[in-house]
């Protein structure tokens, strides 16, 4: 065999607090030590979102924020969380990568945009080993596989990969999305007060159960929206982060008047976008999307693997949750080129939650959650 390309993504290790949504610590760690005893060269991307540096407070002792201002120091700080959470991932990460012909390849999402700054990248690399067959990239392309995030076909989360920073107060601050500017100053108080709801899907039949929920994103989504047009770009002129991309008006009037707050699809437009890709390319892999997807046509597929934080599914008529599996693609390349591809599902060993209990003490439950994954928190 020449070759096995391994692709996951929308992992989202986060810094151990109660807004980190990734305990599969042991069974990711398994994969990846796995993956570092094969004979064979093997390249391991993870597409995006690896890291969930969004939802990751910033912690100077007793106080915790979330900082519109990311400068290297904000990222930095961060990552020291998410290692600290995640020794064991990281642990089987520096054994893959201390096989010199095994690659690891980080593509950059809309909640690890942090990996731009390159104290960043080399701080991963250091541990890791500081090996040289760490990459960081914005895609994968080899041997007729692509991979990206997908966060360039989503409107309100599409990053600006030519300009990364911005310049403010003599410091290089990152220049995310408007959206996420949205979710650390004014959505993470809602998901720190729901900390189990936000991985409960479909979200419209969330929103069904519960309207309370409902109402809170509704009126700090008009709250944010209004602010963002009317207050501050006058209140906070010379600041970057405030500016309101006019083009947003519309889209946002439409998703607060059908109280939409999920991703949109994103396939279509990448087809439309990237008809040169799709022709000649065998295996197309996004991420962003947290539902599993798989289009065959021609002899070229096109795969949503879904995430691997924690996530359910809610029954509609018992109202059960059901622990939503891990997946990853794997594609196999011969000596001869010739390619074989396979989306691979762990299968979840979980039990399930009812919703009515998950609703009164989500705590608990994500307590409850991350001891039958075996994984300790540290809250």
């Amino acid at each position: 065999m020449k070759r096995e390309i391994i692709i996951m993504g929308d992992i989202e290790l986060g810094g151990g607090t109660l807004t980190d949504d990734f305990i599969s610590d042991k069974t990711l760690a398994k994969l990846i030590s796995e993956l570092a005893q094969k004979k064979h060269s093997v390249d391991l991307v993870l597409n995006g979102d690896t890291f969930d540096f969004l939802k990751c407070p910033y912690i100077i002792g007793d106080t915790r924020s979330y900082p519109r201002h990311i400068s290297k120091e904000v990222s930095l700080s961060k990552l020291t969380q998410i290692h600290k959470a995640h020794e064991l991932v990281f642990e089987a990460l520096r054994k893959f990568v201390g096989k010199t012909e095994n690659h690891l390849y980080f593509t950059i999402g809309n909640h690890d945009h942090d990996l731009f700054f390159v104290a960043v990248q080399e701080k991963i690399k250091e541990y890791l080993g500081k090996k040289k067959n760490i990459h960081f990239r914005l895609n994968y392309h080899q041997h007729k596989v692509y991979a990206e995030h997908g966060q360039q076909y989503d409107f309100l989360n599409k990053i600006k990969p030519d300009q990364p920073f911005h310049t403010y107060g003599k410091k290089q601050i990152l220049n995310i999305p408007w959206l996420s500017f949205g979710l650390i100053s004014r959505f993470m108080v809602i998901k720190e007060e729901h900390p189990f709801l936000e991985r409960i899907k479909p979200l419209p039949l969330l929103f069904s159960h519960h309207q309370s929920l409902v109402k809170k994103l509704s009126w700090h989504s008009l709250k944010y929206f209004l602010l963002s047009i009317l207050y501050f770009p006058l209140r906070h002129y010379y600041d970057p982060t405030y500016n309101f991309p006019k083009e947003m008006v519309r889209e946002l009037y439409r998703r607060i008047k059908k109280v939409h707050w999920d991703v949109d699809a994103i396939v279509d437009k990448f087809k439309r976008k990237r008809k040169k890709l799709m022709k000649n390319n065998r295996v197309l892999v996004l991420g962003h999307i947290h539902d599993k997807y798989v289009e065959e046509r021609d002899g070229t597929v096109l795969i949503h693997p879904s995430t691997w934080r924690d996530e359910y599914l809610l029954d509609p008529e018992t109202k059960k949750l059901r622990p939503m599996p891990k997946r990853y693609v794997k594609v196999l390349i011969d000596d001869n080129d010739e390619l074989k591809w396979e989306l691979v599902e762990i299968p979840g060993r979980r039990e399930e939650f009812n919703f009515d209990d998950v609703a009164k003490d989500e705590v608990k439950y994500i307590k409850k959650a991350a001891e039958m994954e075996g994984h300790s928190l540290s809250f």
